[in-house]
């Protein structure tokens, strides 16, 4: 099951490029939290940027940590994490979770608005060790299970030295790291040079002041690489399937090849479709991804059947 389970892992990552969210920058703060000239505090602020391209539903999406690190695979603890649910739909966006206070991060960004509805205290509050990954779970309450990873950031196994090891590349105290451009989402399998790293201490005395942290991590300027592969005005709906009959629509009236696949990566139903109906009603109650062929352009959503 274990291995199945990876190759699911590396299957989401494969298909999602075109629809994606990424976490984009991962920031270790060493200023006041009542302002750049304030007087309160020393580790503000702490910030995880995710950017999504294309249109994701954050339904059942979830952003947990893994603290600190593990000696070995059977010690990585992932938290139940940050509920993305309340983000709704977002296309072609930037999104800034800041740990409370957020006076200081307002004050060197007074143009970003912050998302509204998440559990504050559920934000990354990462100590410069500290993994995080973007998870699609099931939903069910009061503990939901991780149905497929999308992305991460770190890697436990890098620290096994507990709460006080910085030696892994992507340590980020007193710091940052930003993903470099055009570096898709990785299904859970992180890669050092995936990331550019300020290293450690980058922001402490003189340099733990707003504007040069402001130049370093530089936020809301990740770019995905752009590719000419959108399908116009693609709908696939109903979403989630309550009747059995799934519908794939567009501007055109091209021949669409339209395959759904389950969780572990393998296809459950494919269809040659243009405007009509595709049976799915021997589907299982679940999430799964449907991939989307039209004139050489193709595109994947998340499905959910009911």
């Amino acid at each position: 099951m274990k291995k199945l389970y990876t190759l699911s892992i590396l299957f989401i990552s494969a298909v999602t490029f075109a629809q994606s969210v990424v976490i984009s920058r991962v920031v270790d703060g060493t200023l006041p939290s009542d302002g750049c000239a304030g007087a309160t505090g020393t580790s503000s602020p702490k910030i995880t940027e995710l950017y999504v391209s294309g249109t994701i539903d954050f339904t059942n999406y979830r952003l947990q940590t893994e603290s600190n690190g593990a000696a070995d695979a059977g010690a990585i603890s992932w938290n139940s994490g940050l509920d993305l649910t309340p983000l709704g739909t977002v296309s072609n966006a930037y999104i800034h979770l800041v740990v409370t206070p957020t006076t200081t991060f307002n004050e060197m960004y007074p143009a970003i608005v912050l998302p509204t509805g998440l559990a504050g205290g559920n934000i990354p509050n990462g100590n410069g060790n500290d993994a995080y990954r973007i998870v699609i779970t099931d939903g069910a309450t009061p503990t939901p299970a991780v149905v497929s990873v999308v992305d991460q950031f770190g890697n436990p196994l890098d620290i096994p030295g507990g709460s006080a090891d910085y030696s892994a590349a992507w340590a980020y105290q007193d710091s940052y790291a930003k993903r470099n451009d055009g570096v898709g989402p990785n299904g859970g399998v992180f890669v050092n040079s995936s990331f550019t790293y300020g290293g450690l201490a980058a922001f402490v005395a003189p340099n733990n002041n707003c504007a040069f942290i402001s130049n370093a991590i530089s936020l809301s300027t990740f770019a995905l690489a752009k590719q000419n592969f959108d399908i116009a005005g693609l709908k696939v709906y109903p979403n989630p399937v309550t009747a059995g009959n799934l519908f794939v629509t567009s501007d055109s009236n091209d021949t669409k090849q339209v395959t759904i696949f389950d969780v572990l990566g393998k296809p459950v139903v494919k269809a040659t479709v243009t405007n009509q109906p595709i049976n799915v009603a021997a589907l299982s109650g679940g999430v799964y991804m449907v991939k989307i062929t039209e004139a050489g352009k193709t595109a994947t959503r998340k499905l959910v059947i009911r």
